[in-house]
């Protein structure tokens, strides 16, 4: 017997209108409607609770009705597979969270696209002249295209009390008398920077930096 026929007989035995049975279970009359036409079908939740008012076991109140039993197992098996999936969303977002926060300083394109890292302006005294195509002094009638090399271990200071971090970022080749820079960066990532001169630099900057370059060993070193 279909579901919506026994949960019709059981609540005319009873005496109750759709109405009354749809307070007893929280639900609309046209829920109660939609179950006895076939229409819907109640959730195993509400079968449970109808199955206790009719005072019948719930397999008694499914018996027959195959087609429901079917669909009400698919339901519960795609339940579980959403709250797999749910628990396992969480996780990775929990583990990408923990991933950012604990890596920073790293990696110039983790820290690029971390949202837990705040953009930076620093200064920082740079070298007077730079070498080309990996080392090599720059060639004026050179056939080979001259490409300046990256700034290394450039450190970078980030306020007035001297908390600063060593950085590598291409720039070329300073203007005379501009060696030093104006660093716009998150973590190790430097999204620009502007060669500037010694007196465009903050007095509260100057007097914590060095006014000529000198090499700073690398931390591998």
């Amino acid at each position: 017997m279909e579901i919506g026929i026994q949960i019709k007989e059981h609540r005319k035995l009873l005496g109750w209108t759709q109405k009354e049975l749809a307070e007893k279970i929280n639900v609309s009359d046209k829920t109660v409607s939609s179950w006895e036409t076939g229409r819907t079908y109640p959730e195993l939740s509400l079968l449970v609770e109808l199955s206790e008012l009719f005072g019948i076991s719930l397999d008694e109140l499914l018996r027959g009705d195959v087609e429901v039993v079917k669909r009400i197992d698919k339901d519960i098996k795609l339940k579980k597979v959403y709250k797999y999936g749910l628990i396992a969303t969480l996780l990775i977002v929990f583990l990408g969270i923990l991933f950012l926060t604990q890596y920073q300083n790293k990696n110039q394109w983790v820290d690029r696209f971390n949202p837990f890292m705040e953009m930076k302006i620093g200064y920082a005294t740079l070298p007077t002249s730079v070498t080309y195509n990996g080392g090599k002094e720059y060639q004026k009638d050179g056939k080979k295209a001259q490409v300046p090399d990256p700034y290394k271990n450039i450190w970078v200071a980030d306020d007035p009390f001297g908390e600063g971090m060593l950085l590598n970022f291409q720039g070329g080749q300073a203007p005379e008398g501009k060696n030093y820079a104006l660093v716009q960066h998150k973590g190790t990532y430097v999204r620009r920077i502007s060669f500037i001169s010694w007196k465009s630099i903050p007095g509260i900057y100057r007097d914590i930096m060095s006014k000529d370059y000198y090499e700073v060993p690398s931390m591998e070193d």
